[in-house]
């Protein structure tokens, strides 16, 4: 739930905010499972599990520290689209649901001030 005196943000917002939220934790247990993906492909995975809650309660605080610690998707995603030609589509993909995922919370943040 929201913190007192704040709105929620508005719904397509919230909407694109969970399906970039779980998209990034698709693509992530998909290189858990799947061997040719990397083997530190696991390291974002606590940070996004861990906020879970908080995202599904549209937690202020969650979405502060959520989108510093978004830079593990990012880092990765970055990392193997420039070295391994095999995971491109993968990686462009965590990259830009990572990015979507972060302006989403942006806003989200926004709209409530």
């Amino acid at each position: 739930m929201a913190e007192k005196g704040l709105s929620r943000p508005p719904v397509l917002l919230r909407w694109l905010l969970l399906a970039s939220h779980a998209t990034i934790l698709l693509l992530i247990f998909a290189a858990l499972i799947l061997p040719a993906y990397p083997g530190w492909a696991w390291l974002p995975l606590p940070v996004m599990l861990v906020s879970v809650p908080g995202v599904l309660t549209a937690r202020t605080y969650t979405y502060r520290w959520l989108m510093m610690l978004l830079a593990l998707p990012v880092a990765l995603g970055l990392m193997e689209l420039i070295a391994n030609p095999a995971l491109r589509l993968w990686s462009a993909a965590l990259v830009f649901f990572s990015c979507a995922l972060f302006f989403c919370l942006a806003l989200s943040l926004r709209t409530r001030r």
